[in-house]
């Protein structure tokens, strides 16, 4: 039995009249979290891993929290052959099981193809075994309810410098998902890592059962200090505080003396002047594309790396960020529920605890 779910009052951005998205599937994408370490960067495939990482009850506990749904990131070597496409039926047998759990608690799946292999995307071979891929794995995923469960495509393409070969391979992974699974919702994104900009070079599916998402990380200077996967100028940097003003930078700029391009950075991050109003700005710029193209629209991944942020720097943010989501009323999902980046569930005494702070800022109530 699905518990109560919060439905969003109407927009033009999640009209299903216009969009033939039905209402109800916008309304259960309302507040999620990723799921980020379940099926992606698994230290040992197998039962010992894939059986309980989430359990029943964190899984209820979820939804009692508020959370309507989760985006399941199924990392691509994960569950699809490289080469030839297939389904690795070892591991989807666990995929499978993981969709019931999240069902029986009352969530929404979106399921989502997390590629980080960047060469990859632009390797016709593996395009072409993408797409078989996507067929069977489609074919697989009909029979688990559309109201239930959203297929998402892949993960933040990005596809630099051939930004327009994204758009037709976009539309072939849509043919393909569609004439396997007709009745279920596909997600997808623009170019560019999935974020506002990509989306404004986004051709449109001619599919209208289809929701349109979009990441935010903004101010980047700020959500990515420390993160040594992100680029060199960020690497360095500790203590950016936000909101952010020149004077607010200054104490920091001495010590980045031996980075110029984190100096610079950190100077032109306090020069922005990056605030709630400078938020919802830049959000607003995705939620315009979106209305002028009379599609529904998703905030797929959001959030601050904790190592290097202040913790007080860290609860602005997302106080900001929280109240701009619950503006503009469309669905989102934090990253994530297993990642520091958001609730950064851990467990203490042999039960789940996420971040309180990260929670109240997003409506979501911990007990």
């Amino acid at each position: 039995m699905v518990g109560t779910l919060v439905t969003l009052p109407a927009l033009r951005t999640w009209s299903a009249t216009d969009t033939g998205v039905p209402a109800r599937r916008l309304g259960r994408l309302s507040k999620g979290a990723n799921v980020c370490q379940w099926f992606r960067f698994v230290r040992q495939e197998g039962a010992a891993h894939f059986d309980n990482y989430i359990t029943e009850a964190e899984a209820k506990m979820m939804r009692t929290m508020g959370l309507t749904h989760v985006r399941l990131c199924l990392q691509p070597k994960v569950i699809m052959d490289q080469a030839t496409g297939a389904v690795r039926e070892e591991n989807a047998k666990f995929v499978d099981a993981a969709i019931e759990r999240f069902h029986r608690a009352g969530l929404l799946v979106l399921v989502d193809i997390h590629n980080e292999d960047r060469p990859s995307e632009l390797n016709p071979a593996w395009q072409d075994a993408f797409v078989r891929f996507w067929g069977d794995f489609a074919g697989r995923l009909k029979h688990f309810d559309p109201e239930l469960t959203m297929l998402e495509i892949i993960n933040e393409p990005v596809f630099a410098g051939h930004e327009a070969e994204w758009n037709p391979f976009n539309a072939r992974l849509v043919s393909a998902i569609r004439k396997a699974a007709p009745e279920h919702t596909i997600m997808t994104s623009g170019p560019n890592w999935g974020g506002i900009d990509g989306l404004k070079k986004l051709k449109l599916i001619e599919d209208q059962n289809v929701v349109y998402s979009f990441h935010c990380y903004d101010p980047f200077t700020f959500t990515h200090q420390g993160a040594t996967w992100a680029g060199p100028d960020v690497k360095p940097l500790k203590g950016v505080p936000y909101p952010s003003d020149p004077e607010a930078v200054a104490s920091l700029l001495p010590d980045l003396d031996p980075y110029p391009g984190s100096k610079n950075m950190v100077e032109n991050y306090g020069k922005q002047r990056w605030n709630k109003a400078k938020l919802a700005a830049r959000f607003k710029e995705g939620i315009e594309w979106g209305a002028s193209h009379h599609v529904p629209l998703y905030c797929g991944e959001f959030g601050v790396f904790p190592p290097k942020a202040k913790a007080e720097h860290r609860a602005n943010w997302f106080r900001d960020f929280g109240q701009v989501l619950a503006e503009n009323q469309i669905g989102w999902a934090v990253w994530g529920w297993d990642e520091g980046f958001g609730l950064g569930r851990r467990y203490v005494g042999g039960k789940p605890e996420v971040d309180k702070t990260v929670a109240a800022a997003l409506g979501l109530t911990v007990t």
